[in-house]
C-alpha cells in the first residue's frame, strides 16, 4: 500500500474512533440520568403521597369533631332557646371542655343567621361569640345540610386555618351548624425542616401552603375578575391582590422532565410532582432537587471521557510499539491471571464473610435463650424474695390468725350452750361475730395469696392508694407488734400509675420492710409514704427517721448481697429486686440520705393519666396516721399496752394532728373518755381488715 493511502486509512479509522467515543461519552450520561432521574422521580412522589397523608390526617383528625358536638342536647337546645343565658353558658363550657379534650383551635355554634352564639373562645379577646360568619361558604354548606370545609385566614385574628362545619338538624330541618378551626401551621413548621420545597394550592391556582412562606398566597395562574371577586366576597385571604408565582419552563434531561428558571429555584433545576388531593379540590406541588440527576450525566461522563482517553492512550502506545507486541500479550496474561486470583480471593472471602454471618446469627439467638432464660431466673427471684417476705412476716401472720381461732373456739362452745339454754337470740349474736371474724381471716389469708401469686409483666392502671394500703395490710402484723409510726400523705393529684399491682405492692412492701428494719431499736422511730405528681410522673417516697448509710456506702446500697443488717437477718437482694422491678416497668428508683437523719427512696413512674382531683374525705372518713402508742399516757387516760394510738386528723400529713386523738381497736378495747372512738376503716393508712 502507498504511504499516503496508508496515512489516509490511519486518519479516517482515528476520526471513526473518535465519532464512536464521542457518541458513547453522551449516550453513557444520558443512560445514567435516565437510570437515576427515574429513581429520583419515583422518590418524589412517593414523598408527594407522604405529604399527602400528612396533610390528610392533620385535617381529619378533626373531622368527626362538629358532627359530634351537634348531637348534643344542650348544644340543640340553645339553637331553640337563644335567648337563656345559662343555657349558653353550659353550652360554651362544654364546647370549651370538648375543644380543650380534641386539640383543635375554636370550635363554635352558628345560629342560621350566621350569628356566633356559643364558642370555646367565649372568655378570650378573640371570642367568636356575637361574630357574624354567613358570609363564609363553610355555612352556607353546612345549612344546605352538607359538610363545610373551607381554608381561609381568620377575619379576628388573622390567623389561617382549615374550616370543618356540620349542620344540627332538629326535627328534619337544619336549625344551626357548629364549626371548627383547624390550624395548619404546625405541619407548615414540619414542612420548613425538609429539603423538599412543597407548596398546596387551593382550586384557584393560589398557594395558601408552602414549607417557604415567602411562597404563600401567590397564584400559580392568573386569577380573573370573577374568581377574585368571589375570593373578595368571601374574604377568604384578605389580600387584593395575589403575584403570579412563576413556575419555570420544562426541560427534559435523561428522559425526565425537569423545572428549569423557576421562582421555586431560580438557579437551577428541579424535578415537580403534581399531586391531586381529590377530596379537598387541592393540588400539592412537590420541588425535589435534580443536582444529583445532573452531577450523575457529569459524573458518567467524565468517566467514560477519561475511560476513552486511556484507551486512546493505550491503543497509541501499541501503535507505536507493535514490535513489543510479545511482551504486551505475556503482560496481558498475567493480568487476567491475576484478575482470577483476585476473584477466587473474593469469592472466598465472601464465604468466610457468610459463615461468620451464620455464626453470628446463631450467638444472637443463643443471647436471646439466654436473655428469656434470665428474665425467667428474675421472676423466679421476684418469686423467692416475695416467699421470704412472707416468711419473714410468719410470726406477726400466725399471731393474727390465732387471735380470732381462740375466739372462734370459745363463742362457738359459747353458742352451743346458749343453745342447750334455749337462748337463741345471745346464741345468734355469737354467730354473727363468728362470721365477722370468718371474713376477718378470709380477708387476712386473701392477702397474702395475693400477694404471693406470680404476676405477669403487663401494665395496667394502678390505684396508688390501693397499692399502698395492700401493702401496708401485708406489713401490719410487723408494724404492729414493732410498736414503729407509719404515716403516708397521700396527693390526690397523683392517683393513678401504670404498672403491675403484684409487683408494685411488693416494691413498697420491700422499702417499708427495709425501713422498718432501720428503725428498729430507734428512739422515737417513724416511716413515712408519700406521694407527689412532677410533670407526667408520679413519684412515691419511702424515708425514714434511722441511723442512715454512711455517703461512701450509699452508692452500693443496690448491688446484689450487699446488706447492712446482722447475719441471718437478710440476703441483699430486697432492693435490688425492687430495682429490677422498677427499671422492668420504666420506672427509676432511687436512695439518698434524710437532712434529719435516714434514708429516703423515691419510686418515680409514669402516671395513668388520671389527673381528676379525688373529693378530701370529711368527719367519719376524714385520713388517719397510724402512730406508735405514747410514751406516757394521761393516767385518766388508760389503754392497754402496745395498743396503736391514731390522731383524728382533717389534713393528709402527720406533722400537725388535731386535738382530737383516737383509740384503736375498738373490738378489744373500751375508751375510758367520751371523746376516744376506733379509726374508721376507710381511714387512707388502714387496711380495711384493721
Amino acid at each position: 500500500m502507498c504511504p499516503h493511502l496508508a496515512t489516509a486509512a490511519r486518519a479516517v479509522l482515528i476520526a471513526l474512533l473518535a465519532a464512536a467515543a464521542v457518541f458513547a461519552v453522551v449516550t453513557t450520561g444520558e443512560m445514567a440520568e435516565a437510570r437515576l432521574g427515574e429513581r429520583l422521580a419515583s422518590e418524589a412522589r412517593h414523598r408527594g403521597e407522604i405529604y399527602a397523608q400528612s396533610l390528610e390526617g392533620a385535617i381529619e383528625r378533626f373531622g368527626y369533631l362538629p358532627a359530634a358536638a351537634a348531637l348534643d342536647l344542650n348544644v340543640r337546645r340553645a339553637l331553640v332557646q337563644p335567648d337563656d343565658p345559662k343555657l349558653v353558658a353550659t353550652v360554651n363550657a362544654y364546647l370549651e371542655t370538648l375543644n380543650r379534650a380534641a386539640g383543635a383551635t375554636v370550635l363554635y355554634l352558628i345560629d342560621p343567621s350566621g350569628m356566633t352564639i356559643a364558642s370555646s373562645n367565649w372568655n378570650t379577646r378573640e371570642t367568636y361569640v356575637g361574630v357574624d360568619f354567613s358570609y363564609r361558604p363553610y355555612f352556607t354548606e353546612a345549612m344546605a345540610g352538607h359538610t363545610g370545609r373551607f381554608y381561609a385566614i381568620g377575619t379576628l385574628t388573622g390567623v389561617p386555618g382549615y374550616f370543618i362545619t356540620a349542620p344540627v338538624v332538629i326535627d328534619g330541618a337544619v336549625r344551626g351548624v357548629v364549626a371548627t378551626k383547624v390550624n395548619l401551621d404546625p405541619l407548615e413548621a414540619v414542612w420548613q425542616e425538609a429539603a423538599d420545597r412543597v407548596l398546596v394550592t387551593d382550586d384557584h391556582g393560589i398557594v395558601f401552603l408552602a414549607s417557604d412562606p415567602r411562597f404563600k398566597f401567590h397564584a400559580t395562574r392568573p386569577i380573573d375578575a370573577a374568581t377574585a371577586l368571589e375570593m373578595e366576597k368571601t374574604r377568604q385571604y384578605g389580600r387584593p391582590s395575589y403575584p403570579l408565582l412563576n413556575l419555570g419552563t420544562v426541560e427534559t434531561v435523561g428522559g425526565v422532565p425537569l423545572i428549569a428558571a423557576s421562582d421555586v429555584a431560580p438557579r437551577g433545576r428541579v424535578i415537580a410532582d403534581d399531586k391531586a388531593l381529590v377530596p379537598y379540590g387541592w393540588h400539592l406541588l412537590l420541588f425535589a432537587d435534580a443536582a444529583p440527576l445532573e452531577l450523575a450525566g457529569r459524573t458518567a461522563r467524565v468517566g467514560m471521557t477519561l475511560g476513552f482517553g486511556v484507551l486512546g492512550l493505550i491503543g497509541l502506545y501499541g501503535w507505536q510499539h507493535l514490535r513489543r507486541a510479545r511482551e504486551s500479550l505475556a503482560a496481558r496474561t498475567a493480568l487476567e491471571a491475576a484478575q482470577r486470583e483476585l476473584e477466587a480471593k473474593v469469592a472466598a472471602r465472601t464465604a468466610d464473610l457468610t459463615a461468620a454471618n451464620g455464626k453470628l446469627a446463631g450467638e444472637i439467638e443463643e443471647r436471646r435463650r439466654a436473655e428469656a432464660d434470665l428474665r425467667a431466673a428474675q421472676d423466679e427471684l421476684v418469686q423467692a424474695a416475695k416467699m421470704a417476705t412472707l416468711g419473714q412476716m410468719a410470726a406477726g401472720i400466725t399471731h393474727e390468725l390465732n387471735q380470732p381461732l381462740t375466739a372462734l373456739r370459745g363463742l362457738a362452745d359459747n353458742a352451743g350452750k346458749l343453745l342447750e339454754q334455749g337462748r337463741e337470740e345471745e346464741a345468734q349474736a355469737n354467730l354473727g361475730r363468728i362470721t365477722a371474724m370468718v371474713d376477718r381471716l378470709g380477708k387476712i389469708t386473701g392477702q397474702l395469696r395475693a400477694f404471693a401469686r406470680k404476676s405477669s409483666s403487663q401494665t395496667v392502671p394502678v390505684d396508688v392508694a390501693a397499692a399502698v394500703a395492700e401493702s401496708l395490710a401485708i406489713l401490719a402484723p410487723r408494724i404492729r407488734v414493732a410498736g414503729i409510726g407509719v404515716a403516708t400523705d397521700l396527693d390526690a393529684m397523683a392517683t393513678t400509675v401504670r404498672f403491675e399491682p403484684i409487683r408494685l405492692s411488693q416494691v413498697v412492701v420491700n422499702l417499708v420492710g427495709n425501713a422498718l428494719d432501720a428503725v428498729k431499736g430507734h428512739p422515737r422511730a417513724w416511716v413515712g409514704l408519700s406521694t407527689r405528681r412532677e410533670g407526667g410522673r408520679i413519684v412515691l417516697s419511702v424515708e425514714d427517721n434511722g441511723p442512715g448509710l454512711p455517703e461512701a456506702t450509699l452508692p452500693r446500697i443496690f448491688d446484689p448481697f450487699f446488706t447492712t443488717k446482722p447475719a441471718g437477718e437478710g440476703l441483699g437482694l430486697g432492693l435490688p429486686i425492687s430495682l429490677a422491678i422498677a427499671r422492668e416497668f420504666g420506672a427509676t428508683l432511687t436512695a439518698r440520705a434524710r437532712a434529719g437523719g435516714g434514708l429516703r427512696f423515691d419510686l418515680v413512674i409514669g402516671s395513668g393519666g388520671e389527673r381528676g382531683r379525688r373529693p378530701a374525705p370529711a368527719g367519719k372518713d376524714a385520713p388517719c396516721v397510724l402512730s406508735a402508742p405514747p410514751s406516757s399516757p394521761s393516767p385518766s387516760r388508760t389503754r392497754p399496752p402496745g395498743r396503736a394510738w391514731c390522731w383524728w386528723t382533717t389534713k393528709r400529713s402527720s406533722a400537725s394532728p388535731s386535738s382530737r386523738r383516737w383509740s384503736w381497736p375498738a373490738s378489744r378495747f373500751r375508751p375510758s373518755t367520751a371523746w376516744m372512738r376506733p379509726c374508721p376503716p376507710s381511714a387512707a393508712t388502714f387496711p380495711a381488715w384493721w
